[in-house]
């Protein structure tokens, strides 16, 4: 069963911005594009670091770890561990620093807004 969960005040959410957010102990990062807002789980399916502080481009996002990024919609991967802190790495450089893991999305959360107040759906 889904559950909304009261994140903030639209106010709280600038717009073109990644802000942190929590709700119910679940870590998020709430994107306030042209139309409407976007979640995210605040954790790289790469090694588990937060995504909070990475690069935000419109709607991708980039981890400040190791430069995999993330459409902030769909939660859908568009590059994987393509460097450290910003620096690009050649190929055969990505694939030692990915440890394996093969490319995949990070979790998305629907957002509601209501009378200027926005809400996380959470469950089902």
């Amino acid at each position: 069963m889904s559950q909304q969960v009261f994140i903030g005040n639209t106010s709280d959410f600038p717009l073109g911005q990644a802000k942190g957010a929590s709700a119910n102990a679940v870590s998020v990062l709430v994107v306030h594009l042209k139309n409407g807002y976007c979640a995210i789980a605040n954790k790289c399916p790469h090694l588990g670091l937060p995504l909070a502080g990475g690069k935000l481009a419109g709607n991708v996002i980039s981890c400040p770890w190791h430069n995999s990024t993330f459409d902030v919609c769909t939660g859908r991967n568009l590059d994987w561990v393509s460097g450290i802190a910003g620096v690009k790495m050649p190929g055969w450089v990505r694939n030692i620093v990915a440890l394996g893991k093969q490319p995949h999305g990070v979790t998305t959360y629907p957002v509601t807004e209501k009378e200027g107040k926005l809400y996380l759906h959470l469950g089902d």
